[in-house]
């Protein structure tokens, strides 16, 4: 069997949708050998459907119906304020022998198919932008409806641009968005200003950009190569007793640190939590 077949099965894929991560997910699984014919997406201008046609060779459409009866596979890949007009478009197509993947925040599966008034098979994935360059993280969630099949094609999709792991209730997709979907603006957000220190310092901001984020992509790597250590046994041995490292951490701990941002996980879960109940 082929690679190309491995992975797509023959299915068709439709992604409702052109924001980045659908761009994300389309160049992860071409690379990975989806033939491009078996792949649409839908938005309502031309700009970046044109753009993901030029790059991909991929069908496009400006009709969401459209999109959803070409595919077995239809990811709703729009913000999740939208996703109730959408659904109530797609109610029109037969989707019962579909799957249908989510990657809005906070949007239940019940909310879903309420909309699309059919009893749909639905995951909730809950992806990040990493999987822009296959390096993502993604937290998936099934309803009763789907079968092992569509878990297992599900799991090869988001495989394609990064590392996956299921979720047993649908609640802790909210987590996930806090930890995984959203993380990557808090260590964007700590590297800026690691970075501006040091060019307070006196270090060029070239420099400084270099050295930090080969840092957090080198610690982040190390933790998984280390899985026989945890995090507080990494951490320990990069601070000697009295040292540079141990001064830096002690601010950190003095000033809430941790604190601060267990708050901000747990605000990013309760609006994941406000955007379900809009």
């Amino acid at each position: 069997m082929s690679e190309t077949n491995n992975i797509s099965n023959g299915q068709k894929i439709a992604f409702i949708g052109c924001g980045n991560m659908a761009n994300a997910i389309i160049s992860g699984l071409i690379a990975s050998g989806w033939p491009s014919k078996q792949i649409m997406a839908s938005n309502p201008s031309n700009p970046k459907l044109d753009k993901l046609s030029s790059q991909f060779n991929i069908q496009t459409t400006n009709n969401n119906s459209e999109a959803a009866d070409f595919g077995d596979i239809v990811v709703l890949a729009v913000k999740p304020q939208k996703l109730s007009q959408v659904c109530q478009q797609l109610a029109k197509v037969a989707l019962n022998d579909r799957l249908i993947i989510s990657v809005a925040a906070g949007y239940k599966a019940d909310k879903m198919l309420n909309h699309l008034q059919q009893n749909t098979p639905v995951i909730r994935a809950m992806p990040n932008t990493p999987a822009l360059i296959q390096c993502g993280a993604t937290g998936l969630f099934a309803t009763k409806t789907v079968s092992t099949e569509q878990k297992a094609i599900a799991e090869s999709i988001f495989q394609a641009v990064g590392q996956t792991i299921w979720v047993s209730k649908e609640s802790e997709i909210d987590i996930v968005t806090a930890i995984a979907g959203s993380s990557p603006a808090y260590i964007f957000l700590m590297m800026q200003s690691m970075i501006e220190e040091a060019v307070d310092q006196g270090m060029s901001e070239d420099n400084a950009f270099q050295l930090i984020t080969q840092a957090v992509s080198g610690s982040a790597q190390l933790a998984q190569a280390s899985p026989d250590k945890t995090l507080t046994t990494l951490r320990k041995e990069v601070t000697s007793p009295g040292g540079t490292t141990a001064a830096a951490i002690t601010s950190l701990i003095n000033d809430d640190f941790i604190d601060i941002l267990k708050k901000a996980v747990k605000s990013s879960i309760q609006r994941a939590k406000e955007l379900g109940n809009q």
